[in-house]
Parts: structure tokens; sequence; C-alpha cells
């Protein structure tokens, strides 16, 4: 049986439908693909930038262990320690040269993504570290006004080249009253620090060497006075003044700084003055500077960090 072409249009026209149908069904289909695909992505970058924060918060953790007096090599036992989203293991670590080389991998578990960093911790404890704390950089011999200690704003003639505990070389901050009478002799230095954070409420420690020779008899012919300072306020020493009578040869002594308020403190200042009273001739010099934190603790610095692995 032969149907008329007005009966067959009918067939084409479905054909046609079925085939836009079918178009769109594919199209609605590659753009949800494409659309999990893109989330998925988001997602797993998302994880990966968690991940690196979480590794870097391992470096927080280890150097505040380290520099409250867990051993290098002990830092490598933590493992499976929650951070954020994920948690991170220190994977390594070892001593070298002074340094604590340390290997962290933080981890994100919804997508398994991990990045893994290595650090070096180095720890001196003396927060003066960098701050010329000998007052012996340069070498010497040095003298004004074509040289002064490195770092540190001392007048003329404010210290002794040799006048360190252990003599030739060994230089020193230094004031001389050299007469009789009612005169006074002062030095005054400071230092801008390569600033440090610490946590208030806090008390830091500065150990010192100093020297006082005098033929005066009151145990307070000399005066020492400390001060740090955020560049906001300044947090002076205690006792304030130090006070010393004639010591003939050098002895060790401290002060402490109270740190009060709550919340992170950014010490950028280190300040001294020497002050020689009325009376009879007098010399003082001070030396070797040891600021420590709570139990020597602190004293940590960040030297290098990396990224070794990602995904």
């Amino acid at each position: 049986m032969i149907y008329s072409p007005d009966r067959q249009r009918g067939a084409v026209t479905l054909i046609g439908a079925l085939f836009i149908i079918i178009t769109l069904a594919l199209m609605v289909e590659v753009l949800q693909r494409m659309t999990a695909s893109d989330v998925l992505d988001t997602a797993v970058q998302n994880d990966a930038v968690a991940a690196l924060f979480i590794a870097e918060t391992g470096i927080e953790h280890a150097s505040y262990l380290f520099a409250n007096g867990t051993p290098c090599v002990d830092l490598s036992l933590l493992n499976n320690i929650s951070a954020g989203r994920g948690d991170f293991d220190i994977t390594a670590s070892a001593a070298v040269a002074g340094d604590c080389q340390i290997s962290i991998r933080g981890e994100v578990p919804a997508f398994a993504v991990q990045r893994v960093v290595e650090a070096t911790l180095h720890s001196d404890g003396n927060l003066l570290a960098d701050a010329n704390p000998d007052f012996n950089e340069p070498t010497s011999p040095c003298s004004a006004p074509g040289c002064f200690p490195t770092g540190w704003n001392l007048p003329a003639g404010g210290w002794d080249d040799d006048g360190g505990p252990t003599g030739n070389g060994d230089r020193a901050a230094y004031v001389e009253k050299p007469t009789n009478g009612s005169g006074t002799a002062t030095t005054a230095g400071s230092f801008g620090l390569t600033p440090f954070t610490v946590t208030a409420p806090t008390v830091l420690t500065l150990n010192f060497d100093y020297k006082v020779v005098t033929t005066g008899n009151s145990p307070q012919e000399a005066q020492l006075s400390f001060n740090l300072s955020d560049g906001v306020s300044i947090y002076p020493a205690s006792p304030a003044p130090f006070e010393s009578g004639d010591t003939g040869s050098y002895t060790s002594d401290s002060v402490t700084f109270t740190i009060a308020g709550s919340g992170p403190v950014t010490v950028t200042e280190l300040s001294f003055i020497l002050f020689a009273k009325s009376g009879k001739p007098k010399k003082i010099w001070l030396d070797n500077l040891d600021l420590r934190g709570p139990g020597g603790g602190t004293g940590v610095r960040l030297r290098q960090w990396r990224e070794v692995v990602s995904n």
C-alpha cells in the first residue's frame, strides 16, 4: 500500500523532534558533568590551600615546643595533631649544625589532600641574637666618627674596644666620670631590633655582665637602666634603676621586664643608660646582653621554609 506524502509528513516531524530532545538531553548531561567537575576541582583546591595552612600551623607548633625545651629529635614523635579541618604530622626532624630541620605534612581528609613543607628552626635562646649583644661587631679597632658598634646608637666614646671580660678586642659599652665633684657622666644606647613577638602577660629576663671601678664607698655609685619598646609603649626593667657599687672586676646579674595586658606584643627596640653618679671618679662597663623569655624559651627563629610536595 502506498501512502500519500501528506500522511508521511508527521513521521518526519516526529523524527526531528526526537533528534532535538536527544541533543538537549546530551547537552544537559555534558553541562552537569562540567558543573560537577568544576565543583569538585574547586573543593579540592580549597582543601589544598587549607592543607598548606595546616602544615604552616605545624611549623608554629614545632617552634613553640622547640623554644620551650623539646629536643629537636623528639619533634618527629608528633602525629595526627588536629588543626582546622584536618591534621598535621611532623614526619622527620634532625639537628644539623645547631639548627633543627623538620618536615611537616598537612592533610585535609575529605579528598585526602596533602601538602608537605620543610622548615629550618634556629634556637639560640637569646632574643637579642641579631642585635650585636656583645658589641663586638665590627671587630676592633672601632673609633668614632668613622666607626660605631654595628646597629647601636651610641655616643662617641660610649664604648671601650678592649673593655669586655676577656680583654683585648672584646668590646663593651662604657662611661667614665674622670674627676671628683658634683658632676655626673652618662652613656645611653639603643638598638632597633629584628622584631620578635611575645604573648602578654609575660616576663622577660635580661642577663648581662658589668664592671664598676671607683674609690667611692656607696653601694649606689653606678646606675644601669634598661627599657624595651614596641614602638608605642615602653617597658622598663625592674629594678629601675639597677644600682651597684665598686665591683673591681666583671660580675653577672639580671633585670626583668614585665609586659602586662593580653595578646601579642611585638618588641622592636632595646635601650639602656649607664649613669655615673656624682662624687668619686668612676668607670662603668656593660657587655654580653642576653634576653630570654619564661623558662629561657621563645628564642626560636624560623630561618627558612619551603613546600616540597603538593597535590
